[in-house]
């Protein structure tokens, strides 16, 4: 099962990353549906856990952070995960570790150290 990749929104705003996970669920969804091998009450968890997960007014955080979670019960989920991890990983992963070694190089270690925290504790979480 594939993800619209090539349809990817501009990751930095929460609204449209929201749009694009609920969006790709629905793809996944009706796939599911039109397949016929998914019992009816599994299809219905998934948009279940996907409305609990991703809620509009979250930022782009806690959005990341739940948009991982997707398929923790559902692999059928875990194509959208990919693309959700591997975007993370190429635009703010690495934006991170660019600040961070500027940060040391401006002898801010502290900031630096706090940096590495964030990125670190949401690859542990995921």
């Amino acid at each position: 099962m594939t993800t619209s990749q090539d349809q990817l929104p501009n990751l930095s705003q929460a609204e449209d990353f929201r749009k694009f996970v609920e969006i790709e669920t629905l793809r996944i969804i009706k796939k599911l549906a039109e397949e016929g091998k998914t019992e009816k009450e599994r299809i219905q968890a998934i948009a279940k856990r996907t409305l609990d997960l991703i809620k509009p007014g979250m930022n782009l955080e806690e959005l990341y952070t739940n948009a991982v979670k997707l398929d923790d019960n559902f692999s059928e989920m875990a194509p959208l995960v990919y693309v959700i991890m591997r975007e993370y990983e190429e635009k703010y992963e690495k934006k991170a570790l660019e600040s961070v070694s500027l940060l040391i190089k401006a002898g801010q270690f502290d900031q630096a150290q706090e940096m590495v925290k964030k990125v670190l504790s949401f690859k542990i979480q995921n």
